[in-house]
């Protein structure tokens, strides 16, 4: 899929340069961005798409966002703005882009689940699903609530989601700090 989508992005930036030959100038790389699809670096004249989106979406999709990204290009170039403003949209809807700041898109599913452990009852509540680990969680507490430094964990993903599946007991969970 990412040799189609080196592809299309070819053949996109190579429709475009003909109206806009500016954009000749610019790069189109691939990058490893979980929470985003692409994005475009004006300072550096490059634009990146995820490879996570790429594996996670449809070719409509990672089309959308290509045009979407060229768009941010040509409307810093043509009007010096920056961001989803009206400029952007116009250029946007010009290019066949939605045009909006925000798609519909899957990400890939976080390998990691925070949650915090009551040392009194030994209640687990989830907090949030993460890519990474903060290896320095331990020094962290809920906020406006200090006393609860030290009870943050991480836990993968699917452990937890078997825990509250109740198929696996809270002492076979490994809590990592």
């Amino acid at each position: 899929m990412l040799e189609a989508v080196k592809q299309l992005t070819k053949e996109i930036q190579g429709q475009l340069t003909e109206q806009y030959p500016f954009l000749s100038q610019w790069d189109i790389g691939f990058d490893n961005a979980k929470k985003r699809a692409g994005i475009c670096r004006i300072n550096e004249k490059k634009i990146a798409i995820s490879r996570n989106h790429i594996n996670n979406n449809s070719i409509e999709t990672i089309e959308d966002t290509i045009r979407h990204e060229f768009a941010h290009a040509i409307a810093y170039h043509l009007y010096g703005e920056t961001g989803h403003g009206k400029s952007w949209k116009k250029v946007a809807i010009q290019l066949g882009a939605k045009a909006r700041a925000r798609a519909s898109f899957n990400l890939p599913k976080a390998p990691w689940v925070l949650v915090h452990r009551c040392p009194e009852t030994q209640s687990i509540k989830l907090l949030s699903e993460r890519f990474r680990r903060n290896k320095k969680i331990k020094n962290y507490f809920l906020s406006g609530q200090p006393d609860t430094k030290g009870e943050l964990y991480f836990i993968k993903h699917t452990d937890y989601l078997e825990f509250a599946q109740g198929k696996r007991k809270q002492k076979a969970l490994n809590f990592l700090q």
